[in-house]
């Protein structure tokens, strides 16, 4: 017979290849042995003296599964870089950017009628009201199904199977879509805006810069909250319902509800900076006309409810928080 080596089951089980990745992207703890493979320990071997004082391990698993790890900014980069490469390949950025610059282009080429506005600041105004309702459903549209979808194509188990959180994986499937959809906005709104600059000059340029500023920040805001669906969703289809649903609360039902309880109340200034800030889109609309006098009005009341323009920024990157937040928690639950 051939002699064992010393702690032969130990050694067996090391020698039987390289761990397995769990369920949360990672790799199994060295001495963590999966069931009936055949090398770990049996049930007759001693526990560790220091292990008999302590329960049973349910309470420490349920523990573990809760504690979320900080996610490695490298190797949520490195998804998102992966990210930007899939979504541009599949035709995202060139058709998000061809959708906002057509719109813009039709803004920016009647404005020289006789009937439309004229100059920078009515024109961005123009965009504004435009922007209200195209940026939230292109970005809800673009980040329903960055969870779900690539569940179902069976992308994202193969991205799990490498040692990368699920956080990671949130943050960095938002991260590269929202450089994709910051870059569409700005090249889709920014062909028109150099229309803009050739027939009104330099001075009014500020304006459309920081309008321009505004949108990004709303998309991403909205794309958060897309992401956010698409973790939650069982399926694609609910997925899309579900940001459906989120578009026609922030971009309609919200301001009417408003508007109806703000009349009632008499208008009280807490409550309009309470309603500005419960919806993306509304704060959006506020910030985007800070500069230009037809915002100074609702600027004016947001200023007296507390909110000022740097609150507003800080309220859109809130919903960005919220968003990514949202989805990492639920991939850590989600079944894929």
């Amino acid at each position: 017979m051939v002699a064992m080596p010393e702690g032969g089951a130990g050694e067996r089980a090391d020698d039987a290849g390289r761990p397995e990745p769990t369920t949360d992207g990672g790799i199994a703890l060295d001495g963590a042995v999966a069931a009936g493979d055949g090398g770990g320990a049996t049930a007759e071997e001693t526990p560790p003296a220091d292990a008999l004082d302590e329960p049973e391990t349910a309470d420490a698993t349920d523990a573990e599964r809760i504690s979320i790890p900080l996610p490695r900014p490298g190797i949520a980069a490195r998804i998102a870089r992966r990210e930007t490469r899939l979504t541009t390949r599949r035709g995202w950025t060139v058709g998000l950017t061809v959708v906002f610059a057509a719109f813009g282009l039709l803004l920016a080429t009647f404005s020289g009628s006789g009937v439309a506005p004229t100059g920078y600041e009515p024109v961005v105004a123009s965009y504004v009201e435009l922007a209200t309702f195209l940026v939230p459903l292109a970005a809800l549209a673009f980040g329903h199904g960055a969870v779900v979808g690539a569940a179902e194509r069976g992308r994202l188990g193969v991205v799990l199977t490498l040692p990368v959180s699920r956080v990671e994986t949130a943050i960095g499937v938002f991260a590269g879509r929202a450089a994709v959809l910051g870059s569409a906005v700005v090249l889709g709104f920014g062909v028109p805006g150099l229309l803009l600059l050739r027939e009104y000059g330099l001075a009014g340029w500020p304006t459309f810069a920081w309008f321009l500023f505004a949108t990004v920040a709303v998309a991403v805001a909205l794309l958060g909250i897309g992401v956010a669906i698409s973790a939650l969703a069982p399926t694609s289809t609910m997925a899309l319902a579900g940001a459906l649903l989120v578009w026609a609360w922030v971009a309609l039902v919200h301001d009417l509800l408003a508007m109806g309880v703000l009349a009632a109340l008499d208008g009280a200034h807490g409550l309009v900076a309470a309603a500005v800030a419960a919806n993306p889109v509304s704060t959006y609309r506020l910030l985007a006309l800070a500069p230009t006098d037809a915002g100074g009005a609702g600027l004016a009341a947001a200023l007296e409810g507390g909110l000022s323009v740097g609150a507003l920024v800080g309220v859109l990157l809130g919903w960005v928080a919220l968003g990514v937040a949202v989805a990492a928690v639920a991939m850590r639950a989600k079944r894929i």
